[in-house]
């Protein structure tokens, strides 16, 4: 399988790719493409500062993976632990800063979708 290829290594567990590029990755936070921002946190809470290449590649790699089942023109919460697609909260909402509940406002009433690692 070549290294490089996107849609081969979206087999692999989803979580382990992204943690090739972010070791200490718990949440990636996709903002809609306008905005042209990905936030990742570790399990902390506290937010890993990365280059824009390796943001890009998680939330690209999350959006191809999940594709129809999020609607990116909102932004979207990857949870690595549980594979879970979550729908983020707006900023007036509990949870929209991920100490503010100690679990990144992940909710199951915004959950969208599970990763199960199936290839298109």
């Amino acid at each position: 399988m070549p290294q490089n290829d996107l849609a081969a290594s979206t087999c692999k567990n989803l979580g382990e790719m992204i943690r090739e590029v972010a070791p200490d990755a718990a949440l990636v936070r996709i903002f809609p493409e306008r905005r042209a921002a990905t936030y990742i946190f570790e399990s902390d809470f506290y937010r890993l500062f990365l280059d824009r290449t390796a943001e890009e590649f998680a939330a690209r790699l999350i959006r191809r993976s999940f594709g129809d089942a999020g609607d990116w023109r909102r932004a979207h919460d990857f949870y690595l632990p549980t594979g879970e697609l979550y729908l983020t909260p707006e900023p007036h909402q509990h949870g929209y800063i991920p100490e503010d509940d100690q679990s990144f406002g992940l909710t199951p009433a915004r959950r969208i979708a599970i990763f199960d690692g199936t290839c298109e």
